[in-house]
Formats: C-alpha cells, sequence, structure tokens
C-alpha cells in the first residue's frame, strides 16, 4: 500500500513539473491503481515523447534534476502524510465505536426494563427509559449532537417504543401520557367565588340585606366563571383532526390525543402539531410566518430535523416523530410564560367602588354610633322624651332597641347594590361583545377599554390581503380618534408601503399633515435606541415599518412607561409577549394561532378592526353604567341614613328599617344594572376623551344632581316624618305612626323610580312616541315595581312593619315623587336651551 502511494505520487510531481498533459508515465512500478477511481492505468512512452519533444535538452536536464530533489524530498517525508492520515481513521473509528457502544447500552437497558424490570415495577413511569425533560432540552435548543448521541431518529424511534414505519401500538397511550404528558394546556385557575365576592361587605349577618346582596353576588360571578368554562369548553371541542400511523394504519385522532412517539404524516397546508423530529419526506419546506412572522420558507431534512408545533408545510411532504407534547414544546413554553398576567387585581373601577364602599360603610358606622350614644345620654339622664314618647324600660331593654337602631343606620348606609352592579354590568357586557364577534377571556379587560388612549395594531388588522384596507376601516379609526384613541400601525412592510396603508386607513391624514419624519420609524432604528430614547419618541410614532414582534414588545413598554393604557393586537405566536405586557391583548380569531390566543385578553372572532372599535364603546358604556347606579345608591344611602338619624334621636324609632330597604336596593337593580344590560352602548360615548384613571372621586360624581335630589328627598321625607301626625289626625297616635313610617317608605320607593326616570329623559319631550319605543322594557320594570309595591304596601305589612295606605296618602306618595321628576325635566329642559342658543 505505502509503495503504490509513493509511486503515484512521483508520478504526479513529474508531470506537474514537466507540464504534461493529464496522461501518467508507466513506470517499474506497475502495476498501478487509479487514485480516483481504483482501475489500472493504461498508458504509453508515446505520451512522454511527445510532451518531451517540445522542450530543448538542457531545459530537459533541468527539470530532471528538478524533479529528482522533489521526489527525494516527498520520499523521505512519506512515512509522515501516512501516519497523519492513519491517525484521523482511527480518531473517526474511536468516536464511532463509543457512539455505537452508547447506543447499544442504551438499547440495551431499554430491553432490560421491558423484559426484566416492567414486570415487576408496572405503572411506574420507568417504561420509557428516556426522561421528558431531557427531549424538551434536546427541542428546545435544537441539538444535533444530542440526537445523534440518542442514535439518531432510529435511536430515538427506539428508547420511545416506536417503530418508524408502523408507528406506536394502542396499548401503551396511557404510559406514554402518564410519562410524557397530553398535548393540551393546562387552564388557569380562577380565584374561589366566595373568597372573591365577600371582600365586599364585611358586615354583620344579622342583615338580611347583606346576606341576600353576597348570595346574588355569588351567583352573577359563578355564572360569569361558567361562561368562561364554557369557552374554553367549545374551544377544545372544535380543535383539529388529523392523522397519525398507528399499529400500521393511518388513524384520525383529535390533536389533543397526539402522544410522544407518535408517527405524523405531514403534507402541504398541515400545521405541526407539536414539536418533533423529521423521518424521511421528499422536499419539505416549512412556513414560520403564524410564529414569528418572517415570511421565509425554511427546508427540513435530516440534516436539519427539527420541527416545532405551529409551523406549516409550504411544500413537499415527510413524516415526523413526535418528541415533546402540550405544555412543554417552545410553544407552550411561551404559552406559559405568557400566563402570569395577574387577574387577581383590582380594576381601576373596582377600586373606585371599593373607595366609596369603605368610605360609606365607615361614615355610617360613625354616624350609627353618635346616634346610639346621644339616645342613650338624653334617656339615661332625662328620665323620659321631651317629645311625649314612651319612658323607657328597663336598661337592658333600652340597650337592645338602640342597638337595632343602630345597626339599621349601619345597614341603610351601605352601597349594598354596587358590587351587583358591578358583577351584572360586566357579564352583560361580555354577553353582548360575544354577539358583536368579540369573545372577552379575561372580564377585567371589559372596565379598563373605558381608560385606553393608544391602540399599537398590525397590518392584518386593518388589510384584507399586502394593498386593500377592510371596509369601513377609515371611518372606524376616525371613531377612535374622536375618542382620543390613538391608533399606531406596526408592520413589516418597508416605510413606503406602509405610509401609504397608513394614509388609506385614516391613520394618517390625507393631505399629510402629519406625514413628518418623527411619526415614522423602522424597526431596527428603535430597537437600537436607549430606553429613555424611546420612551420620548414612542408617542410621537404613527407608523414603524419593517419591524419585528420584539420591535413591537419594546413599544409596548416605551408607551407603558409613558402611563398610557395600550392595547395591542397580534395574530402570530411571537406576538404573545406584547400582549401580555400590554393592558388589553387582542388577539385574531381566523388568523390568529393558538399561542396568542391564549395570551389574549379579547379574541376578535372576524378579525375586523370594526369590532375592535365597538368593543371600546362596550367598555366606555359599562363603566357608564356602573357610575349612574353609584350616584343613584349614594342618593338613597344618605337620604334613608339622614332620615333614620333624625327620627332616632327625636322618636327612638327609625322609619326605614333594613327589611325595607332590602327591597329598595331590589328596585334600584331592576331599573339600574338589569335594565341597562338589555340596552346598547349610546353613540355618544366615543365623542369624549378616555377616563383618566388618576383622577379623584368627586371627578366622578355629578355633585349638583346629587346635591338636588338629596335636598329635595330629605325635605319631602321630614316634612312627612315631623308633620305626619297633624296631617294623620283622624288616628291613633300609635297607628298614626304606622301610617307616616309607611307613607315614608312609599314615597322614598318612588322617588328612587322618579330619578330612573330622570336619567332618561333625553328625547322625552321632543320625540315621545320615539322614547317610550326606546325605554319599552324600563318601562315594563317599572310597571311591574309599582305592582309588587301596592301588594307589599297591602297585603305584607307584617313583613315589613308597614300598614295599609288609603288612597288619599297613596296619591300624596306618587305625587311626591312626580314633583321630583318634574323638577329635573325642567332643569333638563332649560340646560337644552341654552345650548341651543349658544
Amino acid at each position: 500500500m505505502t509503495r503504490h502511494f509513493s509511486c503515484n505520487l512521483w508520478e504526479r510531481s513529474l508531470t506537474n513539473f514537466l507540464d504534461l498533459p493529464r496522461f501518467i508515465q508507466k513506470s517499474s512500478c506497475s502495476p498501478r491503481m487509479s487514485h480516483s477511481s481504483g482501475l489500472p492505468y493504461k498508458t504509453s512512452n508515446d505520451d512522454l515523447e511527445i510532451g518531451l519533444k517540445e522542450v530543448t535538452p538542457v531545459e530537459r536536464i533541468s527539470r530532471w534534476v528538478q524533479v529528482k530533489l522533489y521526489l527525494k524530498a516527498l520520499y523521505r517525508f512519506r512515512h509522515t502524510l501516512v501516519l497523519k492520515k492513519a491517525e484521523e481513521k482511527k480518531k473517526a473509528a474511536g468516536a464511532a465505536r463509543k457512539l455505537r457502544a452508547y447506543t447499544q447500552a442504551l438499547r440495551a437497558a431499554a430491553v432490560f426494563k421491558e423484559k426484566v424490570a416492567d414486570p415487576v415495577r408496572a405503572g411506574t413511569g420507568d417504561y420509557f427509559p428516556i426522561e421528558q425533560v431531557d427531549l424538551a432540552r434536546m427541542m428546545m435548543n435544537s441539538d444535533f449532537d444530542a440526537l445523534q448521541q440518542y442514535g439518531g431518529k432510529e435511536g430515538l424511534a427506539d428508547l420511545l417504543k416506536t417503530d418508524l414505519d408502523k408507528g406506536i401500538g394502542q396499548d401503551d397511550l396511557i404510559k406514554r401520557r402518564d410519562k410524557f404528558g397530553a398535548n393540551r394546556y393546562p387552564p388557569k385557575s380562577a380565584m374561589s367565588h366566595w373568597t372573591k365576592m365577600l371582600g365586599w361587605h364585611n358586615v354583620i349577618s344579622v342583615a338580611i340585606a347583606t346576606a341576600m346582596f353576597i348570595l346574588i353576588a355569588v351567583l352573577s360571578d359563578y355564572t360569569q366563571a361558567r361562561l368562561q368554562h364554557m369557552i374554553i369548553r367549545k374551544q377544545e371541542m372544535r380543535n383539529k383532526k388529523l392523522t397519525v400511523i398507528r399499529a400500521g394504519r393511518q388513524v384520525e385522532v383529535s390533536i389533543c390525543d397526539i402522544v410522544v412517539g407518535d408517527v405524523v404524516p405531514l403534507n402541504i397546508g398541515d400545521e405541526v402539531p407539536a414539536d418533533g423530529i423529521f423521518i424521511h419526506g421528499h422536499s419539505l419546506a416549512i412556513d414560520k410566518f403564524r410564529v414569528t412572522g418572517e415570511s421565509k420558507i425554511f427546508p427540513k431534512d435530516s440534516r436539519k430535523p427539527f420541527l416545532r408545533s405551529g409551523w406549516k408545510v409550504a411544500h413537499g411532504s415527510a413524516t415526523m416523530l413526535v418528541i415533546v407534547v402540550g405544555k412543554s414544546t417552545e410553544s407552550g413554553i411561551l404559552r406559559a410564560s405568557t400566563d402570569s398576567k395577574n387577574t387577581e387585581n383590582k380594576t381601576h373601577l373596582q377600586v373606585l367602588l371599593k373607595v366609596v364602599a369603605t368610605f360609606m360603610g365607615a361614615a355610617g358606622f360613625m354616624v350609627a354610633a353618635i346616634v346610639a350614644n346621644v339616645v342613650l345620654f338624653r334617656d339615661f339622664f332625662n328620665g323620659e322624651n321631651s317629645n311625649g314618647s314612651p319612658k323607657p324600660g328597663s336598661t337592658l331593654e333600652e340597650v337592645i332597641r338602640i342597638s337595632i337602631i343602630a345597626v339599621a343606620i349601619f345597614v341603610v348606609a351601605l352601597p349594598q347594590v354596587l358590587p351587583l352592579a358591578f358583577n351584572i354590568s360586566r357579564l352583560s357586557s361580555m354577553i353582548k361583545m360575544k354577539a358583536d364577534n368579540a369573545l372577552v377571556r379575561r372580564p377585567a379587560v371589559c372596565e379598563t377599554m373605558a381608560l385606553c388612549n393608544d391602540v399599537v395594531c398590525d397590518k392584518t388588522v386593518i388589510t384584507l390581503n399586502q394593498d386593500n384596507c377592510q371596509p369601513e376601516i377609515k371611518e372606524s379609526v376616525v371613531v377612535l380618534q374622536r375618542a382620543g384613541i390613538k391608533v399606531r400601525l406596526v408592520t413589516h412592510d418597508n416605510l413606503q408601503t406602509a405610509k401609504a396603508i397608513a394614509m388609506e386607513c385614516g391613520i394618517l391624514a390625507s393631505d399629510g399633515s402629519d406625514a413628518s419624519e418623527i411619526n415614522f420609524i423602522e424597526g431596527e432604528v428603535f430597537r437600537q435606541l436607549s430606553d429613555s430614547q424611546r420612551e420620548q419618541l414612542a408617542e410621537k410614532i404613527l407608523v414603524m415599518a419593517r419591524s419585528s414582534p420584539n420591535d413591537k414588545l419594546l413599544l409596548v413598554r416605551a408607551l407603558r412607561k409613558r402611563e398610557k393604557i395600550v392595547a395591542v393586537t397580534g395574530y402570530v405566536s411571537n406576538d404573545a409577549h406584547a400582549l401580555h405586557e400590554a393592558d388589553i391583548g387582542i388577539a385574531m380569531s381566523v388568523q390568529g394561532t393558538e399561542v396568542v390566543k391564549e395570551s389574549s385578553d379579547i379574541i376578535i372572532l372576524d378579525d375586523n378592526f370594526t369590532t375592535i372599535a365597538k368593543s371600546f364603546k362596550w367598555g366606555r358604556s359599562m363603566h357608564e353604567r356602573v357610575l349612574r347606579v353609584m350616584q343613584q345608591q349614594l342618593t338613597a344611602n344618605i337620604v334613608a341614613a339622614t332620615v333614620n338619624c333624625l327620627a332616632a334621636v327625636y322618636y327612638r324609632q327609625i322609619p326605614l328599617n333594613a327589611v325595607q330597604f332590602v327591597w329598595v336596593n331590589v328596585v334600584i337593580f331592576c331599573l339600574g344594572p338589569l335594565v341597562l344590560a338589555n340596552e346598547s352602548p349610546a353613540d355618544h360615548l366615543m365623542n369624549v376623551p378616555p377616563i383618566d384613571q388618576g383622577q379623584p372621586l368627586r371627578k366622578y360624581i355629578r355633585w349638583k344632581r346629587l346635591l338636588i335630589q338629596v335636598v329635595y328627598q330629605i325635605i319631602a321625607l321630614l316634612v312627612i316624618n315631623f308633620q305626619g301626625g297633624s296631617l294623620l289626625k283622624n288616628y291613633t297616635r300609635d297607628h298614626a305612626t304606622k301610617v307616616k313610617n309607611t307613607m315614608i317608605f312609599n314615597t322614598f320607593v318612588v322617588c328612587q323610580i322618579s330619578i330612573e326616570f330622570g336619567v332618561r329623559k333625553t328625547g322625552i319631550v321632543d320625540h315621545p312616541l320615539k322614547w317610550i319605543t326606546a325605554n319599552s322594557v324600563f318601562l315594563g320594570i317599572v310597571g311591574i315595581i309599582l305592582v309588587i309595591q301596592f301588594i307589599i304596601i297591602e297585603f305584607l305589612g307584617k313583613v315589613f312593619f308597614i300598614v295599609r295606605l288609603n288612597r288619599k296618602e297613596w296619591q300624596f306618595s306618587l305625587t311626591v315623587g312626580i314633583v321630583e321628576l318634574l323638577f329635573a325635566l325642567l332643569i333638563f329642559l332649560k340646560y337644552m336651551t341654552q345650548r341651543n342658543h349658544h
């Protein structure tokens, strides 16, 4: 072998120095073998002579001398070259032997566990001699060396007990799920309904109202949770079906039923269902657009075998071996990293209502304590009442009586309808938004939308396919801009295309007035800026071109640091982090991936930007409903507490007890959130800027209206309370007191109905018939309430501690309420006249 190598080397050197053609001189080292093909050379001396005739004798001798010296040098170091080649081959052979030994050891361990250990330790999880964490690490790092250490796809298939041609059997599916998990993601845990709602009230259990409204609030929250559960179940029912190879046959299964070790055929248009490796195929090309947003095609073969869930087959076909499923896949890890958005934090509206409830509770407790001490001091030191009421009984009886009065004052001061109004308004908004193709996944986002002042959207949301905008997109953008919500476009297109799209959709003015250089930027430039520079520039950016999902994330962070409430749209998996970072994450249902949907707060079912604009209107509508109920609740609480306090100090009795106030709260609830739940949001809500979450509580209350209503009702009820005796001279003192208290209760209920009429006064004068039609549900509920009020007074007197009223007493109660309504209408007409005049 060495001799042949030397002869061949001499001949090649001689040919180079004599500048001969590609024919080798025949020498004494015959027979020789071709260096490249291994076949014997057939050459003649004539070839050599032809080359030598073209040079002079002197040049010929000179070349032969050079050849001789050169060949001697080569011959001297020939062993070094041979040893180097041999050493390289030896190393390669040693690595191959180690790899084979390692693979054989793993296979032997697998056989041992299957034949010996498994029968003894059945069900212990040792059925597969490889751990899920090792598979996940290999897939996460695309570690080709680790794959080779396992023996390639064949060795890995042996470890997973998979036949690459026939797939897995049907008898070990449960073991595979137990060992490696299922191809589904764990649902988000929900807070206990009781824990949630009991936080609203910490009231003494003797108050019937408290128990009733806590129960209703819990049922409301439970209904809301059930709606979320139904949404998740429907998504699981709609999961995709695909074909796998099991026991040598093609079987159709749900994507959630895929297990590690499954062999899955992939064809053009298919989505990779889990993380795995390429087995074999033909011209497989992968599109990662739905994951990364990049419009590039990547080839896959045995040298680049790793496949990830969410990728789409753009060309060719193949079969894959499933290695990792569910939460351990790259998509699962990404989804888990975006599941940490804290749903337990109170929203701005919840904090506002808690402040109101806490303040009213504290005020009610203080007033009740003061009244109790005043009554006790007066009774025990004066001995009898100056107004001629009976003397107190025993000390224990008096303490119990005064305590009951104090508890009643405290109960009527609590805004008990607020938590219920909040939950009903939120639930009704979610249902209505679902009907408008906006599926709410995180309920708290309903009220957050009322605060939003920035929308960062993709081109996919505002266009149909890379040049035609969606119908009515321009009108929707104008509606948001008029509402103080700035729309910003983030796209991977070039800057000129992005400008054209933004101008066509109305994000930029058609006259180019806002098309200055500071309003445009490319993603690469933006990501190279410092954090402070990005914060300064973020509010001015209207269009970001050539951007990636990470650039969108940086823009969202910069806007939020500027104390903006940001909504972000997304559809590719890598948008998940931006949606998670935003205050409101909006995913597209048609084009969006499952990862981005799971990271979102709202899913737009029709991928239409107009639906997004409607969602903001619903959010503002919910906010307005709750604030309207809060205004009416505060009016009722202040009036009831004031009248009860003055009556308790003067008479040692209260006209409005806790049971009566339960019915008052029911009236407020029925006329407020229950009626409003069936109404569409008003267009005028989008003519005002977003609510400032930093403004104090006093900014949310219409003080002028509150003071007028409170003062009027207090005066009317106090007149009945202190002058009712003179108006009811035909009755005995005891019965006159009961009639007087009944009239106070009846008038108080009618006044609450009049308040709600006053809120709905728009159009009642100009278009009365249209107003009646638009408020038919409201009028129907008002009629039902009046009928129930009549039944309570005439037939349920013992339950509510009241007596029957005659016709004149009913007329008086109704007149007081109607006067309040007429007073509100007069103020409204004056306002309308002044506005029209200006």
